[in-house]
């Protein structure tokens, strides 16, 4: 996607910013020039991470705890799949996350240990 250098100045414009202040986060969204890369999504990649940290004690059935997941965390994924081609490799870092999530609630399940 070509953009022209006079709709970056109207842009820079309407957010009061310079170009050699990229990137940044407006609204909660990653402002950046460019591919999308890992570090400028890894703010909510993080955002994913601690969303399942403050989850893990909560004493859900395997099935709730599904459901959460599936409708939280894929729902932030999607809204912001609507913006950025997510790298692969943050990707499967939250894929991984989501995994540990439901193995560490399997192994408290098993000890009969909630929190």
């Amino acid at each position: 996607m070509d953009i022209s250098a006079r709709f970056v100045t109207k842009i820079q414009r309407i957010l009061s910013r310079s170009h050699d202040c990229l990137p940044f986060n407006y609204l909660g969204v990653p402002i950046f020039v460019g591919a999308p890369k890992s570090r400028f999504l890894q703010p909510l990649g993080d955002k994913v991470k601690l969303k399942l940290a403050s989850w893990k004690c909560k004493s859900l059935s395997m099935m709730g705890q599904i459901q959460l997941v599936n409708t939280v965390i894929k729902g932030i994924l999607a809204y912001s799949f609507n913006l950025y081609k997510w790298p692969i490799s943050l990707l499967k870092q939250v894929e991984q996350w989501c995994q540990k999530f439901y193995m560490d609630w399997r192994y408290s399940e098993e000890r009969h240990n909630y929190c």
